[in-house]
Parts: structure tokens; sequence; C-alpha cells
């Protein structure tokens, strides 16, 4: 693939990786409550990115063309599990909040709020399913990449390729994050910052998976 194609693929990429979205509260998410998890998180949102990939190099695009109902289920089923991952977090937080603060300042209280750990399965399913159900990463791989494509290039070879910088780009910036992440732990731990995180992170989710949601019908 030329040069020229290959850079402009990485500056769309660049924007869409560092513009806030469903993955990257995710991946923090699960980074804030073990490293690890977030590692694993954005491991399992690369396998769907390269899944979009491969679907945009064997034509998927025209066919979304042609029946754009496809396109519309993706982007109900991916706000709907948004809205649920937000809503079930949010609704969790709240219990905690309205606990005596005597009891949120123990060792347990800390722990049940910071440490009621993720398995590594339940993180990689949930980094899977978050990007394989984002319709804005679908729009990306399936309309937008065709384009940079050349003429007579194989298509899927070169789908895999601008997939492969994608991902390298998005996973390097999820790193950084984790890396933060697990830099402010000590800060996070206190049991009244971790309420009001886990608020936020969770009320982001919701809100963007209504915004899906609604999108699905306009």
């Amino acid at each position: 693939m030329p040069l020229s194609s290959l850079l402009g693929f990485a500056g769309v990429a660049l924007v869409v990786v560092l513009a806030p979205g469903p993955d990257t509260f995710l991946a923090l998410r699960y980074a804030l409550n073990r490293p690890r998890n977030g590692v694993v998180a954005a491991l399992g949102m690369m396998v769907s990115i390269m899944g979009w990939a491969i679907l945009a190099g064997v034509g998927v695009a025209a066919l979304l063309l042609k029946y754009p109902a496809i396109h519309q289920g993706i982007a109900i089923v991916g706000g709907a599990y948004l809205l649920y991952l937000g809503l079930g977090s949010l609704i969790k937080a709240q219990f905690l909040a309205r606990s005596t603060a005597a009891t949120a300042r123990t060792t347990t209280r800390n722990i049940a709020l910071t440490d009621e750990i993720f398995t590594l399965g339940q993180s990689l399913r949930a980094g899977v399913l978050s990007s394989a159900l984002n319709p804005k990463l679908g729009l990306l791989f399936l309309a937008l990449m065709p384009p940079f494509i050349p003429a007579g290039s194989p298509m899927l070879a070169s789908a895999l390729i601008l997939g492969g910088i994608f991902a390298a780009m998005g996973f390097s910036y999820m790193m950084i994050l984790v890396a933060i992440a697990a830099r402010a732990m000590a800060w996070f731990k206190s049991p009244s910052v971790g309420i009001w995180l886990e608020r936020v992170s969770s009320g982001a989710l919701a809100i963007m998976g209504a915004v899906v949601l609604i999108g699905a019908f306009i």
C-alpha cells in the first residue's frame, strides 16, 4: 500500500482513538478495578477492531448499504449494552453511597468498593462486546476504510494492515490510560472518591448508550 494511504488512514484513526467514547470509559472502569483487567479489556477491544477490519476486507460495507437495517440492529444492541452497563454500575454506586459514613471508612467497605474483582474473562468479554457493538467503529471500518485502499490492492490484506494500524494506536492509548489509573489507585481507593468515580464513569456509559439508541431510530 502507498505511504499516503497509510498516513491518511492513521490520521483519521488518531482522531477516533483520542475522542472520548464508550471504549475509553470501559477501559478505565476495568483498569480501576485492577490494572491487568484494563489491559485484558483493551485486548478484547482490539480483537473486535480486527474483526471489523476483516468484515471491511470481505466487502460487508456493500451489504450494509443494501440492508441498512443490519447496521441499525447493531446500533440498537450496542446502545442497549452500554445502557445496561452504565445503569447497572450507577445503581450499585447509589447503593454504596447510602451506606453510613462509618461503614464506608472501614477496610471491608474499601475492599468491597475497589476490589470487587472482575475476572479476566469478564474483562475480555466486556472489551470484545464494547467494540463489536460500537456502531461508530463499524462506520469507520465499513464506510471510511475502503476509500483508503487503492484500486487493485488486495482488499482483505489491505484491510488487515489498516486495522492493525488502528489497533496498535488504540491499544497504545489504552495502555496510557491504564498506567495513569494504576498510578492513581491509592487516591481512587478512598471510598468517597471511588463512589463519585463510579457515578461519573457509569453515567457516561449510560448516556452514550442512550445516544446510540436514539441515533439508531433517527
